[in-house]
């Protein structure tokens, strides 16, 4: 759609970018950028551009449709031309308002941010599997900085295949994950939304996903307990950022160079508390008795949920609960009863996980700060410097930034714009205001990639078909 009309192409347009970012970029009157509609529902092929404007520094923000005329022309208001890159030039030169309803010009377009990556400097080079909207694959991003080529893993989806409020869970979790700063979380690099298909370029863990790496080598109890310490650590500082994991589990945390990287944000939550709708499906195996209970969340249950990995680390990735179906696991746990240890464990380590990591009550439960620092005495091990290696993050991007925006040609200003092609006057004077909802919409919770392991949660859990385990 927009590769057509070439405006992929210009820096004020930003694809698929949604309301939540918008009202970061918009600061100042007239501010603007060009940006694409959310597919509605029961039409996924049926998309509109869409002009948001800043009108004032209190953050009102007015959205319009770009439509085109029966002669395919492009209009807001009363104007209509050729191309959307000639509407916006001709209100930056002339300065006339976008809609004669109220005073609304276009003075200063805003170009993409860093984490807003080109289609074209992204290549995939192996499928490495499905994700929860789409396939994963292996690839490579063209950085344009000191960093050269960045091998990536890219989460790659069809938008024509997702629902609005699919696309609105994909870029909460990108938009969540922007804010990282730890070498224990998984680092995204950007969003490539200006054209299909959408992608979400991520750093790529050179052993997989944990749960893989641990059934496949073989290690000792010490590099276990280090495992251990730094998921500690990664869930530590997601925690320092208020925000819940709500689905720690050896499958959804990545390792490479010798670190355990916490990584699949897609159920993750802002703030010190989270209340699910009782209709989700969830992976029992790890859920805390509470959540099972009253459907809540929050940081204690990500300690509970911690301590489930824990037990799947030091069984080389092997799944909870072994022999029980989902609403066996259920019935287990909510009588009191907790797994036992089928391998020789250090007694320290244990205790950590059975005695402060699986209370019942959540508030018997430690901090998951208070355990990364037992795992660090147990473990010998210094702790990061959390702060620092954030700093260094930062100056890093930043001198990257400037290497690439060195090697781009200047941006032109606002007034020196190619000749506009005469206007003709629309059919249809009134400007019609953005259909896209704004807001999140309904939270949806993902379901976990082992189908086998989900089943509802509410006042009763009901058993679920499933094949018998090996």
């Amino acid at each position: 759609m927009a590769e057509a009309t070439g405006l992929n192409k210009e820096k004020y347009y930003h694809g698929l970018l949604p309301r939540e970012d918008i009202k970061m970029l918009l600061s100042k009157q007239g501010d603007f950028i060009v940006r694409m509609s959310e597919p509605n529902q029961g039409q996924p092929g049926q998309r509109s551009f869409i002009l948001s404007v800043s009108m004032n520094e209190m953050g009102e923000i007015k959205h319009f449709v770009v439509r085109q005329s029966h002669d395919q022309k492009y209009f807001v208001d009363q104007y209509s031309f050729p191309t959307i890159q000639e509407l916006v030039q001709h209100h930056l030169k002339s300065g006339e308002s976008v809609t004669k309803a109220y005073h609304c010009p276009l003075k200063s377009p805003v170009g993409r941010q860093r984490w807003e990556l080109y289609h074209d400097d992204i290549t995939t080079t192996k499928k490495l599997g499905e994700g929860a909207f789409g396939e994963v694959h292996l690839g490579v991003w063209k950085s344009h900085g000191k960093r050269g080529d960045v091998k990536v893993a890219i989460k790659l989806a069809k938008l024509d295949n997702l629902t609005k409020e699919q696309i609105k869970e994909i870029m909460r979790e990108a938009r969540l994950m922007r804010i990282f700063e730890c070498d224990y979380v998984v680092r995204m690099w950007g969003v490539a939304a200006a054209s299909e298909p959408l992608m979400i370029v991520m750093e790529l863990a050179s052993n997989g996903a944990l749960n893989s790496y641990l059934e496949k080598n073989q290690l000792d109890d010490n590099q276990k307990a280090v495992m251990c310490l730094q998921s500690s650590w990664g869930i530590e500082y997601l925690h320092t950022k208020n925000i819940i994991h709500r689905d720690i589990a050896a499958r959804n945390c990545l390792y490479g160079d010798g670190k355990v990287k916490i990584s699949d944000f897609g159920m993750s939550r802002e703030g010190p508390t989270y209340q699910m709708d009782p209709k989700r499906r969830v992976p029992i195996r790890w859920l805390a008795p509470e959540t099972m209970r009253v459907q809540t969340y929050t940081f204690k249950t990500d300690v509970y949920s911690y301590g489930i990995m824990c037990w799947e680390i030091y069984h080389n990735g092997k799944e909870p609960f072994p022999g029980l179906t989902p609403a066996e696991v259920a019935k287990f746990v909510l009588t009191g009863n907790r797994m036992e240890f089928e391998v020789n464990i250090n007694p320290d380590i244990k205790m950590i996980i059975c005695n402060n990591s699986w209370p019942e009550d959540p508030n018997e439960r430690l901090t998951q700060e208070q355990i990364s620092r037992k795992l660090e005495m147990l473990t010998s091990t210094p702790r990061p410097d959390f702060e620092g290696e954030a700093r260094k993050r930062r100056e890093a991007d930043e001198a990257d930034e400037k290497e690439r925006a060195s090697s781009e040609p200047p941006a032109p200003p606002p007034g020196a714009v190619t000749p506009v092609a005469p206007r003709t006057k629309s059919s249809n004077a009134n400007p019609v205001s953005d259909s896209v909802q704004s807001g999140e919409g309904k939270k949806r919770d993902k379901a976990d990639k082992n189908a086998s392991d989900i089943i509802k949660v509410g006042n009763t859990v009901k058993r679920k078909d499933k094949k018998k385990n090996k």
